[in-house]
C-alpha cells in the first residue's frame, strides 16, 4: 500500500476517491491538499469519536451533495444522547508490530440546555513488518483534538459549534518517492436545527463550515536526495454550507428541499533543486518549479428536492432531483498544461441528478429497487 498505515481511504463497490462523497457529520468536508491523497478526510478525524458510519449505496439520494458512487457519512458521537452530568474517559493501546502506541481522553458535560464534549488523541506508529518479515515504511505521529459545544434554547431547537485540529508529523509513505514532514488541518463548523418551525414546515436544518489543510511532501529521507532536493508545500481551503427544509405533507409523506455549496481553493508548487545530472555533480544546482495545483478553484452550488412517500406499512417510495451549478478556474496555469489543453478560461456547467427507489421492509427483511443518475 502506497499509503502505509496512515492515509487509508474508504473503497465501496470499487468506487473510491472523488467517486465517493465522503463527509463528516452530514455535510462537512475536509479535502485532501496532497495530489497523491496522502491526507484524506479519514486522517483528520479521531477514530474513537466516530459513533457510526452511514452509507448510501449508489446515486440514490440528492440531499447530501453530488453523489456518483455513493455517500459515506462519518457520524461523531452526539452528547445529547448521553446521561446528564460529567463523564470522563482515558484509554490507551499498544501494538507490537511497529511498536504502535495509541492514547486518548475525553471530557463530556451534559445538561438540558447546554452540553460540552472534548476529545483528544495521540498516536505514535512505527514501521511494521509484513508476512514475509519485510519492514514497510509506515511510521507517523499524530496529535488531534476536537471541541463540540451545544446549546438547546428549547426542546425543538439546537445550536452546535464544532472546532477540531489535527497535527501529523514525520509520515513515511511506503510506495511514494516522497514523505510528509507535516500535515496540519483545522475545521470550524456551526450547525442549527429547528424541529418545529411552523404548521407547513416540520424542520429546518442549516450548517456552515470552513476547513483548511496544510501539507508538505519532501524526499529528504530518500536515497535520491543527494541528486535532487524536492519540496512540495500544498494547501486546500474549503468553505461550505447547507440549508434544508422538511415540509409537512401529512403523515404518509415528507418533502425535503434545500441548497448546499462547496467553495474549494487549492494551491502549491513543487520546487526541485537538481544537484546532479547524468551522474555528474553540477557546479551550480539548477532550480525548477512545477505547478501542482495551478492555484485552482472549484465551486459547486446545488439545489435539490426529495420526497418520501409511505405507500403502506411496509412499502416506501423515494424520489429526488438535483441540479449542481459548477465553476472551475485556474488562476496560475502551467505552460505545459496550456499547451496540452488549450484555453484554460473559467469553465461552467450544470449537472442534473435524479433518482427513485422503492423499498420494502417487513420483520427485519428489506428489499430495495433503485435507479439513479449521478
Amino acid at each position: 500500500s502506497k499509503r502505509g498505515a496512515y492515509a487509508s481511504e474508504p473503497v465501496f463497490r470499487s468506487f473510491k476517491y472523488e467517486q465517493l462523497n465522503v463527509q463528516y457529520d452530514g455535510g462537512i468536508k475536509i479535502l485532501n491538499a496532497c495530489p497523491n491523497r496522502m491526507d484524506p478526510i479519514t486522517t483528520h478525524v479521531i477514530p474513537e469519536e466516530i459513533e457510526k458510519i452511514e452509507i448510501i449505496k449508489g446515486p440514490f439520494s440528492v440531499r447530501f451533495g453530488q453523489n456518483f458512487g455513493g455517500v459515506i457519512n462519518l457520524v461523531s458521537k452526539n452528547p445529547t444522547k448521553q446521561e446528564h452530568g460529567f463523564k470522563t474517559s482515558i484509554e490507551g493501546g499498544y501494538e507490537s508490530n511497529g511498536n504502535n502506541m495509541v492514547t486518548g481522553a475525553s471530557i463530556m458535560y451534559v445538561e438540558d440546555t447546554f452540553d460540552f464534549l472534548f476529545n483528544g488523541s495521540y498516536r505514535d506508529f512505527g514501521n511494521y513488518e509484513d508476512g514475509n518479515g519485510t519492514e514497510v515504511p509506515s511510521s507517523f505521529r499524530t496529535t488531534d483534538y476536537s471541541v463540540k459545544v451545544g446549546w438547546n434554547p428549547d426542546d425543538d431547537q439546537r445550536v452546535q459549534l464544532n472546532w477540531r485540529q489535527s497535527f501529523a508529523r514525520d509520515i513515511a509513505h511506503a510506495g511514494l518517492p516522497m514523505d510528509s514532514p507535516f500535515d496540519n488541518s483545522s475545521l470550524a463548523a456551526l450547525d442549527y436545527r429547528n424541529n418545529k418551525v411552523s404548521n407547513a414546515i416540520n424542520a429546518l436544518q442549516a450548517k456552515v463550515f470552513y476547513s483548511k489543510v496544510d501539507h508538505l511532501m519532501t524526499n529528504e529521507g530518500r536515497a535520491n536526495f543527494m541528486m535532487v532536493d524536492a519540496q512540495s508545500p500544498v494547501e486546500v481551503a474549503t468553505i461550505g454550507g447547507k440549508v434544508e427544509l422538511e415540509w409537512g405533507l401529512g403523515e404518509q409523506s415528507a418533502l425535503f428541499t434545500g441548497l448546499d455549496f462547496n467553495l474549494i481553493d487549492r494551491e502549491g508548487n513543487r520546487t526541485r533543486i537538481v544537484k546532479m545530472m547524468n551522474g555528474m555533480t553540477l557546479p551550480e544546482p539548477k532550480t525548477f518549479v512545477d505547478k501542482i495545483w495551478q492555484d485552482a478553484s472549484l465551486n459547486d452550488l446545488g439545489v435539490f428536492a426529495e420526497g418520501n412517500f409511505w405507500l403502506n406499512d411496509n412499502l416506501t417510495l423515494t424520489s429526488g432531483i438535483r441540479t449542481d451549478f459548477i465553476t472551475a478556474e485556474l488562476n496560475d496555469p502551467a505552460a505545459d498544461f496550456v499547451a496540452l489543453y488549450g484555453s484554460v478560461d473559467k469553465k461552467t456547467e450544470a449537472n442534473l441528478s435524479i433518482n427513485s427507489s422503492l423499498k420494502y421492509r417487513k420483520e427485519g427483511t428489506q428489499f430495495q429497487f433503485a435507479i439513479g443518475r449521478g
